[in-house]
Order: structure tokens, then C-alpha cells, then sequence
């Protein structure tokens, strides 16, 4: 497999289903980053008046960039199905710099991550990006299928789409299961 695009997040993300923030994965680059879509449930804005909050944009953004591009690569290098690769590591957030909400997301609005890598090394990986809400009429495949990791890096995007947040410097990290038991 050269990319995440076209693959299952379900199958990519060990996230329960009323957890998994990311319905699929637009255009990856596993050397610079990703760029994936997710269009808040019923579920994701019960008891918030139906807005998809800053805390869990966060969440859609670590899933969809940090634990899909990290898995992606250490699957790889362990030569493991990412199913196998779950039996052995998980995943934990280690943290996050700042972020900066410049709107919001109502239930039913798509989003997209565009999560540029700032650095992988020993299982650790820290990605930068933003979030955008997306135009209702694109076709958001379509779109991103000549996407270029220039465009990545210089957040060059239509201007149909509202940026919404700023992350910077999330950081998570393979664990190996055994830590995770008491």
C-alpha cells in the first residue's frame, strides 16, 4: 500500500465507532502529511446546540493526522497488517501546543484536516495543520485527487472553504499494549 486514500479509517484507526472522527482520507503523502474529511453524527453534538466543539476537532484532527500517518509508517516498517500491528502498539496523544478556533462546525457540516508532519522519529510523531469547513457542492475526492504536497504546505485551498482552526504541534505516540495494562 503506497497511501491512506481510499482505505477504511475503520480499518486504519482503532477507535471505537461513536469515537472514529475521520470518514475518509482525501490525499497522504506518508513522507509530508495528510489530508482526510469528516462530517460530524447526531452523536458528536448531543448536548453542545449542534456544534462540533474545538475539543473535538482536535480529536478528528489527531486521528485522521497523527495516528493514521504514524501507523501507516510503523505498520510499514514492522511489515505488519495495521490489525496486527494494533495487537502490539496503540496509540496516545503527548500533546499539543496551541490551537486557535476561528469558527465553528455544526452537526452534518464537512470538514477537512490538512495535517503537515513537523517530525517523525522513534514511534513519536508532531503534526501542524488546519481545519476547513468544506463548500456543500464540492466534490471533495475530486478535489483533492491532484492535490500536491506544495499546496500542503502553503495551506493552498480554494477559497469556497472556510478555515475554521489552527492546531499546532499535536504530538502522539506508539505504545506498546503492555503499558496500557495494569
Amino acid at each position: 500500500m503506497q497511501t491512506l486514500v481510499g482505505q477504511d479509517p475503520r480499518e486504519i484507526l482503532p477507535h471505537g465507532p461513536t469515537k472514529l472522527l475521520v470518514d475518509s482520507f482525501l490525499w497522504h503523502d506518508p513522507d509530508i502529511g495528510i489530508v482526510a474529511a469528516y462530517t460530524p453524527k447526531p452523536r458528536d453534538v448531543e448536548d453542545h446546540f449542534g456544534v462540533f466543539r474545538g475539543v473535538d476537532q482536535v480529536e478528528s484532527f489527531g486521528q485522521a493526522c497523527v495516528v493514521s500517518c504514524s501507523v501507516f509508517l510503523d505498520a510499514a516498517k514492522m511489515g505488519l497488517r495495521f490489525e496486527e500491528y494494533y495487537q502490539r502498539r496503540n496509540f496516545v496523544f503527548a500533546g499539543v501546543e496551541r490551537v486557535h478556533c476561528h469558527g465553528f462546525i455544526r452537526q452534518g457540516e464537512t470538514f477537512v484536516c490538512l495535517g503537515l508532519i513537523q517530525q517523525y522519529k522513534f514511534r513519536q510523531m508532531t503534526v501542524s495543520g488546519r481545519i476547513y469547513k468544506a463548500p456543500a457542492t464540492i466534490n471533495l475526492p475530486e478535489y483533492f485527487k491532484h492535490f500536491s504536497s506544495e499546496r500542503l504546505k502553503n495551506f493552498e485551498i480554494a477559497d469556497g472553504f472556510e478555515h475554521v482552526f489552527d492546531i499546532h504541534n499535536i504530538i502522539g505516540k506508539g505504545i506498546k499494549n503492555e503499558k496500557f495494562q495494569h
